[in-house]
């Protein structure tokens, strides 16, 4: 089916003002600014980049700060270099299993692209400051979930380059790994510098594992993942010969939404140039929620640009009235939509452990070894699975990416461009189960796209309250 963007898009929504005393996040200082200054002041009031203690140090205080809002997350793979890997989510009561659709954020795939991890920091600290006095926020927060990892790259950002250490034990030389490259969904081709960069196999780097790890577990409806530079926004496909995707409709619509907001031009990613490996189709492909790259700021980042950073996110100076930050919230706006994906409701015994799960393989391009040999595709074995605990009156309203999923152009024979409208008509499995994890009721949910099912799970309420081992 084809999707006309159904959001009401979006009315202008007042910036934050900063507090008037602003204090670094060194804490050694309170700095206070002038109006002109307050006025176009980032979020979090800062105005030099980052460090990777600054992050971390600020995602633990906003998790300690609004526990009822902000919850802090460790990602399961330290990095080659052993470091973790952190990010927060934000919503109203954060630790509730409330069945709410997510808005994945992310930045720093690349380490020297620092712009991608201020803009990322900055929107959740706009969603925090604006939780209970905008309406539009507040709204939003009630209605989806946002997770951020605004540093994905850690060892790459700690030592200010592009690329993961690799296998490097020291992270010395050019033995790094684009980890932007390494997302298993057409991985190995040989569009662009993909042969040099892309690591020793599908998925192998456990920065992308971390990534995979959360998009394969939480609905995330829209994704988008931060670079930079030079003012476009990006969906697949990534390279031509992959055709449009089949939600090239609703693909479109909301990337223009978002272009309007943010002045950025919104193309086809192999329409600038052409890669594999990436975020953002290995996401649509595997979840069918909407991925995205954003390339922030038209400078590449270096330690003079702050700047640049504030008045792209804010709409003022160079980028006035086109507002990165606006852009955020039309792509907020959409995931919160249940016309943009899929809705499960149903009844089911207070405290069941409900799962839906799905299995299927994606593929690997023809992969390019040296010499120009091509070796056949690989299958990469997807599965995604994503769990709702019942609620007290056990009614329960699921927000889920659609069960439908889109035809792949990569294929075990190669690349096959399937172009707008191929879907394959798959079904989540969905599981009724005691805490201790006994399954007492399987049913198939076949849901697509602006589409909701009800589902009856008389069984499972039977055999929950009746003679059995109970968790």
């Amino acid at each position: 089916m084809t999707l006309a963007l159904s959001v009401g898009l979006l009315g202008s929504l007042s910036l934050p003002a900063a507090a008037a005393t602003l204090t670094e996040s060194t804490g050694t200082a309170a700095i206070v600014r002038s109006a002109s200054e307050r006025a176009a002041a980032l979020p979090s009031g800062r105005t030099t980049y980052r460090t990777i203690t600054d992050y971390n140090d600020e995602m633990l205080a906003l998790s300690k700060q609004h526990p009822d809002l902000v919850k802090h997350i460790t990602l399961p793979h330290k990095t080659r270099q052993g470091r973790e890997v952190y990010g927060i989510e934000v919503t109203h009561d954060v630790n509730a299993s409330d069945g709410k659709p997510v808005l994945l954020m992310m930045g720093m795939h690349h380490g020297n692209e620092w712009p991608s991890g201020e803009h990322t920091m900055e929107f959740a600290y706009d969603l925090v400051n604006n939780a209970k006095k905008d309406r539009q926020v507040k709204r939003l927060l009630d209605q989806a979930r946002v997770i951020f990892v605004p540093v994905v790259n850690v060892d790459g950002f700690v030592i200010n380059r592009r690329t993961s250490c690799g296998l490097s034990p020291t992270c010395a030389g050019n033995a790094g790994i684009d980890i932007n490259r390494n997302y298993p969904f057409g991985w190995g081709s040989n569009a662009g510098s993909n042969a040099t960069s892309r690591g020793p196999g599908p998925g192998s780097e456990p920065e992308v594992q971390n990534i995979m790890d959360l998009t394969t577990t939480n609905q995330a409806t829209v994704l988008i993942t931060n670079h930079t530079s030079g003012h476009t926004l990006l969906r697949p496909p990534l390279e031509k010969r992959a055709g449009d995707a089949p939600d090239e409709a609703a693909y479109s619509a909301l990337t223009d939404a978002m272009a309007a907001k943010n002045g950025y031009t919104g193309m086809k990613s192999g329409f600038d140039y052409e890669t594999t490996g990436e975020t953002p189709d290995w996401s649509y492909y595997a979840t069918r929620g909407l991925g995205f790259t954003f390339e922030i700021m038209k400078t590449q980042s270096t330690t003079n640009t702050y700047p640049e950073v504030i008045e792209d996110y804010l709409g003022t100076g160079r980028y006035e009235g086109k507002s990165n930050r606006e852009a955020f919230m039309v792509a907020l706006e959409y995931a919160a939509d249940p016309a943009g994906h899929s809705v499960i409701k149903g009844k089911a015994p207070k405290g069941a452990v409900l799962k839906i799960t799905k299995n299927f393989d994606l593929w690997t391009a023809p992969i390019l070894q040296t010499g120009g040999v091509l070796d056949p595709p690989q299958a990469i074995p997807t599965h995604l699975e994503s769990s709702l605990v019942a609620p007290t009156n056990g009614k329960f309203t699921w927000h889920v990416n659609p069960s439908v999923r889109p035809v792949p152009a990569y294929t075990a024979n190669g690349v096959v461009a399937t172009g707008p409208g191929n879907f394959l008509r798959e079904s989540w499995t969905l599981t009724c189960a005691r805490p201790s994890g006994e399954v007492l009721e399987t049913v198939n949910v076949t849901v697509d796209r602006g589409e909701q099912v009800d589902v009856r799970l008389q069984e499972c309420k039977k055999r929950f309250n009746g003679k059995g081992p109970k968790g």
